[in-house]
This record gives C-alpha cells, structure tokens and sequence, in this order.
C-alpha cells in the first residue's frame, strides 16, 4: 500500500512540472510574439550594401579652428548616425583647389561673406545652385541638378519685375532648405579689430567687415606712417581674375582692377568707371565711360579696353566671370566714350552681379598674351606684376612673407593712405600677437571670444561688431553616392549641432542658418521655409523610412534594390 501512494505521489508532482513547464513555454510565445522581432533571425545584409566612408574634409586647427572644431563635432554625430567618417584635415589652398575648383570632395565646410553685391542673393541662389554652374571652377560646388529648380532661377534672373523676383526667391529658398544640397550651419556676427592710434574714419560693410573695398579707400592715417600692415590667415594664391576663385584672392584684386559701376555698403549701384549708364530696355544698356582714367603703366583705359575684357572673357570661357557675363549677347562702341552691352535675355542682377565685379583688362597686355599662351594657358597665367587702374598698384609679392600695394595716387578716387603692406601668418595665434605687439595694424581675421580677452587688454586695439548675411556652410558633392540622395542629405543635416556651434565655438556670436539668404537681409529672406535643426531621432527616422538598414555594430546599409532620390520633388 505504502508503494503505491509513493508512486501515486510522484506521478502527480510529475504531472505538476510539466503543466508548469508547459504554461511557462506559452507565456514565453506570447511574449516573444508581442515583442516582435526579439526572436527573428537577423537580416542578411551584402557588403557592396555598406554606404561607403564620408571622406571629411576640415580645416587645420591653426587655420581656423571653427572649422575644425564644428567639423570635429559633425563628424561625430555622423558617426552616431551609423556612417563611417574619415576626417581628413587640410590646408585652405589644398581644399580650395579640390573642393572649390576641382570638386573632387564628399564634403567640406566653407566660410562665405556676405558682401554688398550679394545683397540681391543672384549669388546664392542662381551660381550656386544653377546646374550650368556645377562644372570645373563653378560655384555650384555640390554640382546641384534640379530641373523645378532650374527652371525657377532662369525666371528669378530674367524676370525684371521685383515683386515677382521676390516670389520666384522665395520658392527656390523653399526648394534649397528641403534638398539641402549645401546647408548653411550659422550666421556669424563678425568681431574684428583695428589700430585706433594709427587709424581712423574706418568703414566696415556688411559680411566684409574691414576687408570692405570702401574701408580700404576711406582710412585716414593719424601718425607720419601712411601704409596700413594688414595681417591675413595664409597667402594669396593667384592674381589672374579670370580664374581665381579664393576670397582672399579677389579682394586684393578689387583693389587693382576698376569695374564700370560698385555696390556701395548700402547695397546701392553707384557709378565708378562708368560716368554714367542708362538702361534703354530691358536688353539694352548705355554706358558713358570717364576720359580721366589711366592703367598703372600709364596707358589710358578707354572704351577699346572695356569691349576687350567682356569679349576675351567670354571666349576663353572664364570661370570667375562666366555667371557674370553669360546674359552679354554683344558689346559695341558708340563714340569716343560710349559703349552699348546688349542682352539675349533680360538680366535683373546685371549691374550688381555683372558690371560691378568684372575689372576691366588692359588690352595692350592681355591680348598679346593670349597670342602667347592660348586660351588654356592664359587661364593659368599667373599675372604678375599685376597691372590695373585701380587705386592701388601691385609694388612686389614676396609668397609667404608680404606683398605691397602702393596707392594710386591719380586716381579719380585716391585713397587717403599710402599703401597696404599685406603680411600672411599661417594661424590665427601669430596674428593676435602681432597685432598686440604693434606688428601689424588692422586684420579682416574674425576674433572669437577668448581671443578678445587677450585684445581687449591693449588700449590701442579697437574691436567693432559687423552683422554678416554670409554663413559657414556646408558643401556635399552630389555628383558621388551617397550625397545624390536627398534622404542622406537631410538626415546629415539633421545631425549638425547648430545651436551647440553657435553657443560653444562662436560664444554666442552667431545665429543658426537655415536658408542661404540670411535673416539680416530682410528685403529677400524667406522665413517660411522647412528649417532642419538638430534632431537625431529625426535624422534616423528619414533613414529609416527610406528604407535604410542598420547592423549589429549600428553601421548604415543602403536599402534593398536601392534607386537613390535626388530631390524631394
């Protein structure tokens, strides 16, 4: 009896284990069914699936540390992102020519001024962005193809009425802030510093600060020594304004060459070479030219050497003037003193972004150099001395160590100094100190917070605030996997800390950008545009419903039978 009841025993505790075991696996598969994924094999994802490595390109820290730091920080939330990031530090000339010119980059970042003539945004929102301007030493530096697009700049240029212009501007700047082929990262507010005791009456415009053209011209000397030493961040690289690209490069270049007309620091056309213009029509423009003008080799510049330079610049297809000068169907001498420009179209930005920043050539020396070099070598040619009419004359160019400028002191607007000593130091450090020391007297170089501390100690040393409608953007290079997606685009841009940039590198000294015409110029700026801020988890959800897979080790894949979007719409 007693085995029995054990037996009995133990085959109900038996029967107990497996109902228990039993409920256990059914919690289990309904918990794993609710779960979902926990339990799934994981997705085979191939090799050539794998987005390839962002090379990115940034700055030496010695050059300009924003942006390295700001590229140190995009670099990393990237990463986060599940890209692979190779940072590749180099010097400006190394990048400028690959990047700017040559655009063999994935991605760069590039300081842009907003100068005057950049007021009605023909440069923001046509050479930047117009497909035509994509090719070698084009300005459309992410090669940005979008028809809708396109169709809308050739109406925003040819158009004259400015109340359609202004709508035209307003939906390319929707279309930009949605593809974000080239997304502008901050608006800086520019803090730069002068020699109060050796200068004065400086003016300072918009976006150019003390490079302004109309500072240069109008700073009187307060002491026996009449030549301004202006300290800049790296040398000068060519003097030839047919090809040049560089900032650097074309302010000095303003100073040697005359245009027809300027935009002063208003923004307004004024006359310069020209004595005077008229626009017969919308295709037609009367020129009047001053008889009083000289080359800096004393041959006088006359109508013969106007028609030569936009002509010759068009046959050589120079780069630097090709948005500039596209529109001109002929040019024609009138008169001993007058020329016509003829259109194929209408050109709204014709006298700010045509006549106002081509310098006019000397033919007594250029054409006998074309007949020399031809048309590619010509482009190359290094110019030098470098002879305009200008109200500065090329003196010498020591590379690496100073070039001079002597003023022209014929001049129809004769500068009040006597020179420009421009003096190249290879980090921002050595200008600070020479400008601390009495090295140097004035600097175009933005001074951040912690280098104002050391500034603001020397009483001779005035700082000045310039509020700046240019911006440090970024440049992707569509023409390569995987920027020809918008989708890759935009959650990149996702990813910059903008705020953070602006708060952290800037010291507060600069305002997050979203649209490439900045607030500050309120007569075109578009507030009503999609604004991509800073948001990771956005960033990783337009992944995602792109179709986008990631690994175990978090690395981004492309989707299955992937077909890359290249614009929004």
């Amino acid at each position: 009896m007693t085995k029995i009841r054990l037996l009995l025993l133990l085959l109900v505790f038996l029967m107990a284990f497996n109902l228990s075991a039993c409920t256990e696996a059914a919690k289990t598969d309904q918990t794993n069914e609710e779960e979902g994924t926990e339990l799934e094999a994981p997705i085979e994802l191939k090799a050539e699936d794998k987005v390839p490595t962002i090379e990115f390109w940034i700055t030496s820290q010695t050059y300009d540390s924003i942006r390295y730091e700001a590229g140190l920080m995009i670099s990393d939330a990237w990463k986060e992102l599940g890209f692979d990031v190779d940072v590749k530090t180099m010097e400006w000339t190394t990048m400028s020519a690959e990047g700017m010119s040559a655009h063999k980059h994935d991605a760069f970042m590039v300081q842009w001024g907003g100068k005057a003539e950049r007021i009605d945004p023909f440069h923001w929102l046509y050479t930047m962005h117009y497909s035509e301007e994509s090719g070698e030493g084009g300005y459309n530096i992410a090669g940005y193809k979008n028809p809708k697009y396109d169709k809308l700049a050739d109406e925003f240029v040819t158009i004259m009425d400015p109340d359609i212009r202004k709508e035209k501007s307003n939906e390319m700047q929707k279309i930009l802030a949605s593809d974000v082929p080239q997304p502008p990262i901050v608006h800086r507010l520019l803090t730069q510093v002068y020699n109060k005791d050796r200068f004065n009456n400086v003016m300072p415009s918009m976006g150019e600060g003390l490079y302004s053209f109309w500072n240069w011209i109008n700073m009187e000397p307060l002491t026996e020594d009449a030549v301004i030493k202006f300290g800049a961040i790296n040398d000068i690289k060519l003097l030839n304004p047919l090809t040049t690209t560089t900032g650097q490069d074309i302010y000095i270049l303003n100073l040697i060459y005359d245009t027809l007309v300027k935009v002063d620091i208003n923004g307004q056309i004024v006359p310069w070479l020209a004595e005077s213009y008229n626009a017969i029509d919308d295709r037609t423009i009367e020129v009047t030219l001053r008889d009083d003008v000289k080359f800096h080799d004393g041959r006088p510049l006359t109508v013969e050497d106007v028609k030569f330079t936009f002509d010759f610049a068009k046959e050589v297809k120079a780069p630097y003037y090709a948005s500039k000068i596209k529109a001109i169907e002929s040019v024609e001498i009138i008169g001993d003193n007058k020329l016509v420009f003829k259109l194929s179209e209408p050109f709204a930005p014709f006298m700010s972004n045509g006549l106002a920043l081509v310098g006019i050539l000397p033919k007594h020396i250029w054409e006998s150099k074309y007949q020399e070099l031809g048309a590619e070598g010509i482009l190359s040619w290094p110019n030098t001395p470098t002879i305009g009419s200008g109200p500065f004359m090329f003196d010498y160019w020591r590379p690496n160590e100073e070039m001079m400028l002597n003023a022209n002191k014929e001049h129809f607007s004769n500068p009040k100094i006597d020179g420009i000593l421009r003096i190249p130091y290879a980090q921002e450090y050595g200008i600070i100190q020479a400008l601390i020391s009495g090295e140097i007297d004035i600097t175009g170089q933005n001074m951040l917070p912690l280098d104002l501390e050391e500034i603001e100690k020397v009483d001779s040393l005035q700082t000045i605030d310039i509020a700046d409608q240019g911006s440090y953007m970024l440049h992707y290079n569509m023409r390569k996997e995987p920027f020809n997606d918008v989708h890759v685009r935009r959650a990149l841009t996702f990813a910059i800390p903008k705020q953070t940039i602006a708060d952290v590198i800037f010291g507060g000294k600069a305002l997050k950008a979203f649209s490439v015409v900045g607030e500050i110029n309120e007569a075109w700026h578009n507030p009503d545009i999609e604004k991509i801020d800073y948001d990771m988890e956005k960033a990783k959800k337009e992944l995602q419903d792109a179709g986008f897979r990631w690994d175990e080790n978090g690395k981004l894949y492309y989707p299955e039978n992937y077909v890359p979007m290249e614009y929004l719409d």
